[in-house]
């Protein structure tokens, strides 16, 4: 029994299909099937029921699962393990951040990065739901809220203050002024179910529940580029807002949303030259995540 054979179908089990988890492992639906297949013929047993939607485990798959589980632990900690005594600060490095921190925080300081440390390939993951670092879903996260569990270094990496916003022309035609705290006639532009919970989702709920969605999205820069455009009100980062004259801010952070900014890396690779580069690097941007003063006028 291959331990890759044990992965796909770790994979297969969490996402619940071939596409999904050939997209988690970057390879095709039919290696993945093809692994599964192999697996199950050693075993002997079937590990799946194929169904309209989807791999669905057996009893015999479930059980498959927790040893199989065990396995990836014992293979992960080996690797993460080499890893960290790796001095050479070159390689791959993999951070997981939001798609707005990512591309205004992180991104445009890459090139100074690069030509320090030539050697390290970043590879960013631009997304809103959490990886898993234990896995080495990536090696470095930044997230808006410090673990409360696990085995990880964790350091500060600034705040992302977010205000209220909507265009001047919107803010206008629904006579929406800064500081008012009536939204009943504003449409807002927010987060897909998936993540209502996070950044302004919860705001919303508590201040403006009688406003109609007109928006929904999990990305944060399609809520940008539609608040800009007069769709309806947003919370942005001020950060970015504050650069765009056609916005207007109608709450500052102070009554929105500041969220404290964490570097997280696995304790056993922080000693990864190439990690600690880049945690180093990611760090030291802290100070450019301070917010701007939100334009009111």
């Amino acid at each position: 029994m291959e331990w890759d054979d044990l992965k796909h179908f770790l994979a297969v089990s969490r996402a619940g299909g071939l596409a999904d988890a050939a997209r988690v492992l970057k390879t095709s639906p039919s290696t993945i099937a093809r692994r599964v297949a192999s697996l199950e013929r050693q075993l002997g047993v079937r590990l799946f029921d194929r169904t309209r939607n989807g791999y669905a485990l057996t009893e015999n798959g479930k059980s498959v699962q927790r040893k199989a589980e065990e396995v990836e632990d014992a293979v992960l900690s080996v690797e993460r393990d080499a890893l960290g005594k790796d001095s050479r600060p070159s390689g791959k490095v993999r951070i997981a951040a939001t798609d707005d921190i990512a591309t205004h925080v992180i991104a445009p300081r890459l090139p100074e990065f690069s030509r320090k440390y030539p050697s390290i390939a970043i590879e960013i993951f631009a997304r809103m739901d959490l990886v898993n670092l234990t896995r080495r879903e990536a090696d470095i996260a930044i997230r808006g809220r410090k673990p409360a569990d696990g085995d990880f270094v964790v350091r500060p990496a600034g705040r992302w203050s977010m205000g209220l916003y909507a265009s001047r022309s919107y803010a206008k035609s629904r006579k929406l002024t800064p500081g008012n705290s009536d939204l009943s006639n504003a449409g807002i532009i927010t987060w897909t179910q998936d993540y209502a919970h996070v950044r302004g989702g919860a705001w919303f709920a508590e201040h403006a529940s009688r406003s109609p969605i007109v928006l929904a999205s999990d990305s944060a820069r399609v809520h940008f580029a539609a608040c800009k455009a007069g769709m309806g009100i947003a919370i942005l980062p001020t950060k970015l807002a504050e650069r765009e004259r056609q916005l207007i801010c109608l709450m500052p952070p102070e009554r929105v949303l500041t969220v404290e900014l964490w570097v997280v890396v696995h304790r056993d690779i922080v000693r990864t030259a190439r990690v600690r580069a880049v945690m180093d690097f990611l760090t030291d941007l802290a100070p450019k995540q301070a917010r701007g003063t939100p334009s009111q006028d």
